[in-house]
């Protein structure tokens, strides 16, 4: 790993130094874990991929499925150079709270403060469910989620967890909880196998359009008791504008949940390739924007901003010369 990365490191001096293009036995591979695929987080690693391929051909992104929890630990032992996270849970990962079982401090950031992720809970729109609190009120409910391990799971499990509860008991109570990616979720609700879908994605999430398509739903508002419980978490309040989803249900802006994206690798990255993936990303917002909506709003700025991790010493550098640290 080390001669492969300072292979990379010296063909990034070479490209940034005037020289050809690198052959194609100089060209190497990164793995960026992403989430699940059909959702958000892979379409934008691999349109981000493929920037960052066109400005240096040398770099090949190759993404696959992640999940936000599984990230960091994936990124930190080197399974993946590149990983999506989540500030939350990179702030438990680098601090070794739970479900992390030691600090993860080799993780670092190149960009945060961007592609906002809201939670998203839908049901079938005949059902008498506005609220969480007439959710959790039934004594019957089949939900598709994430599978264990997921950012998505974890949460829901703190949400249990503001009423009082848990998996089991709701399991024992009567709910059933079918898992699988977001395709999975979205099938299990047009077939009508699963009553409501919990779910994670930026705004449109193309999961949530596909199940509108298939089945009327409508999207169920977030309780005050659960945004209270998770903001403790640093998981903000936030909305989902009415018309985000045009055949749902809803005549009103819906109350959820929040947290943006980050960019994370490990802290052995060479710093002269952080500092180019850093800068390539940055120095083609024109391309980046168009990759998927959430994306849009991100600007330089906002890069060092809600990481959950310190930054990557490349990615500091490209900052300070861009003017956005000091």
């Amino acid at each position: 790993m080390a001669r492969f990365l300072s292979k990379l490191a010296l063909a990034g001096l070479v490209l940034l130094t005037g020289v050809l293009p690198l052959h194609a036995a100089d060209q190497v591979t990164l793995t960026w874990t992403a989430g699940g695929a059909g959702g958000g987080w892979y379409s934008m690693a691999g349109g981000i991929a493929t920037v960052i391929n066109q400005a240096s051909p040398d770099i090949v992104i190759k993404v696959i499925p992640g999940g936000g929890l599984q990230n960091p630990a994936l990124v930190a032992e080197k399974s993946a150079e590149i990983g999506w996270g989540l500030p939350f849970m990179n702030a438990a990962a680098y601090k070794g709270i739970a479900p992390f079982e030691r600090p993860l401090t080799e993780l670092r950031a190149l960009a945060g403060g961007m592609s906002m992720n809201f939670f998203h809970l839908y049901v079938g729109a005949e059902l008498p469910v506005d609220d969480m609190d007439q959710l959790f009120a039934r004594d019957k409910f089949r939900l598709a989620l994430s599978q264990a391990g997921s950012s998505e799971a974890w949460v829901f499990e703190q949400i249990l967890a503001a009423y009082g509860t848990n998996f089991k008991a709701m399991s024992d109570k009567g709910f059933h909880f079918a898992r699988g990616n977001y395709a999975f979720q979205s099938n299990q609700f047009k077939d009508k196998n699963a009553d409501g879908v919990f779910t994670f994605l930026a705004l449109p999430g193309a999961a949530v359009t596909e199940a509108s398509v298939g089945r009327d739903l409508k999207l169920v508002h977030f309780s005050d008791k659960a945004l209270k419980y998770l903001d403790q978490f640093g998981i903000t309040a936030g909305e989902i504008p009415l018309g985000t989803y045009p055949k749902a249900a809803n005549t009103a802006t819906v109350r959820t949940a929040k947290s943006g994206s980050v960019i994370t690798v490990h802290k052995d990255m060479p710093e002269d390739l952080a500092y180019r993936i850093t800068k390539i990303f940055n120095e083609n917002l024109d391309k980046v924007h168009q990759i998927h909506a959430s994306l849009a709003p991100y600007e330089v700025k906002d890069g060092p901003t809600g990481c959950g991790v310190p930054l990557h010493p490349g990615a500091e550098r490209y900052y300070r010369e861009a003017g956005v640290l000091k």
